[in-house]
């Protein structure tokens, strides 16, 4: 199975395509499954049973869409993936008590992209055997390549490492999903993918090749360098809008704004 992870509808504030336009999109693309993973802020435990709803309707036989929420910390600054939970937790909780209550019963939980709000510094060491993996890849966060900073997390926990697009609109589709065996004729597909992320079972690819290597290190290739250059273009770019700002009077961030949805 084609499998991925970490995707927002408008069932999270900051979504942009609906239940309906992922699936069909998605399944266009190939992809058997995707885990979505709505943020916390703003739901609730009636939202919670009609998402659910929602999702069984909006998936096609090409593609279905699973339930998840992205739980933050009080201060924001920890995010947690989850599926397999039938109810909703609270907004903003703390991570141990979120970890806790997925693992009760028997769900998954995946720290999302470290490297947003240098989490990966404020990482407890006690998180690592409640946790189902740690996101290496996070598209909208580190943009083309895997992350260093969560690739020293992972082997610092031994945790297994996903890759997840953080999907929210087109400009974050990336080529990021998870190689699967498909699911006993007589398991429920849901079941089938939270046990499979529970126990690891799962090979994260980019560009339909296995990211990994034989030793779980990320292949190096292309992904830093172009990651590199797609930086220094950026940097180049907010140049020239600090250059457009002092010609027109023009805020620097307002400007590099207008320029970037050009």
């Amino acid at each position: 199975m084609k499998v991925v992870l970490h995707a927002h509808s408008t069932w999270s504030y900051d979504g942009h395509w609906t239940l309906d336009r992922i699936a069909q999109l998605f399944g266009r693309l190939g992809v058997d499954a995707v885990m979505m993973s709505e943020h916390d802020t703003g739901f609730d435990a009636t939202q919670f049973a009609d998402y659910r709803a929602a999702c069984a309707d909006a998936s096609t036989p090409r593609c279905r869409l699973i339930t998840g929420i992205e739980y933050s910390c009080p201060e924001n600054d920890i995010h947690i993936l989850t599926w397999g939970l039938d109810r909703f937790l609270a907004e903003h909780r703390p991570v141990a008590e979120t970890l806790a209550a997925v693992a009760e019963a028997g769900g998954a939980s995946i720290l999302a992209h470290p490297v947003r709000r240098e989490a990966w510094a404020k990482f407890d060491p006690a998180w690592a055997q409640m946790l189902s993996g740690i996101e290496l890849w996070n598209r909208k966060s580190d943009g083309i390549s895997w992350s260093a900073r969560a690739r020293d997390l992972i082997a610092a926990t031994g945790l297994p490492a996903t890759v997840g697009m953080d999907f929210h609109r087109a400009r974050h589709l990336y080529p990021l999903t998870h190689r699967l065996d498909p699911p006993a004729a007589d398991l429920p597909l849901e079941a089938h993918l939270v046990a499979a992320l529970r126990a690891g079972r799962h090979r994260p690819m980019a560009f339909g090749r296995p990211l990994l290597d034989p030793d779980g290190e990320p292949r190096g290739g292309l992904h830093p360098r172009f990651e590199r250059l797609r930086r220094s273009v950026l940097a180049g770019l907010r140049s020239q809008t600090g250059a457009m700002r002092d010609a027109e009077g023009l805020p620097q961030a307002k400007t590099f704004e207008v320029f970037k949805n050009k």
